[in-house]
């Protein structure tokens, strides 16, 4: 059948609550004491590390930040995009706005949308017209550095 792990909790009358890594042969019912680390209960965990932030701002009152995933940009949970669209605005900015207001992935807070989840857009280009709702030269208006 094979082994099974299990917690056992014991009350030590100095050390209080402690708890015992026991393995169970199925066959057998034999159990037997194990230490918890050499087992795979605690695999290692690779953390990844955190990616550089990119920040935007516009005069219409967006105020985001965001991340490179691969060549796409990725708009942070909590950011907040201009709630209204400059005359110049291409018609996809628009619709991919009225989109994520659709989807309530964005939403009206006071005089600008904000951002309730992280949102991945095909490129820079397109995160940043989404977010100041207008006209972009390119992705080079993501700056390393937050604005103040």
């Amino acid at each position: 059948m094979g082994k099974e792990l299990y917690l056992k909790k014991i009350v030590h009358d100095i050390y209080g609550e402690l708890y015992q890594f026991l393995e169970m042969d199925a066959e057998t019912g034999q159990e037997q004491v194990i230490n918890p680390f050499a087992t795979e209960l605690f695999l290692e965990t690779v953390q990844e590390p955190e990616p550089e932030l990119l920040y935007i701002k516009s005069k219409r009152g967006a105020d985001a930040s965001g991340y490179y995933k691969g060549s796409r940009l990725v708009v942070k949970q909590g950011s907040k995009f201009a709630s209204t669209t400059s005359s110049k605005c291409p018609k996809k900015y628009i619709i991919s706005r009225e989109i994520l207001m659709l989807q309530k992935r964005v939403i009206p807070l006071g005089e600008q949308l904000l951002v309730m989840e992280d949102i991945e857009f095909d490129s820079p280009a397109a995160a940043m017209g989404a977010a100041i709702g207008g006209w972009v030269r390119g992705a080079h208006d993501w700056k390393e550095h937050q604005m103040k």
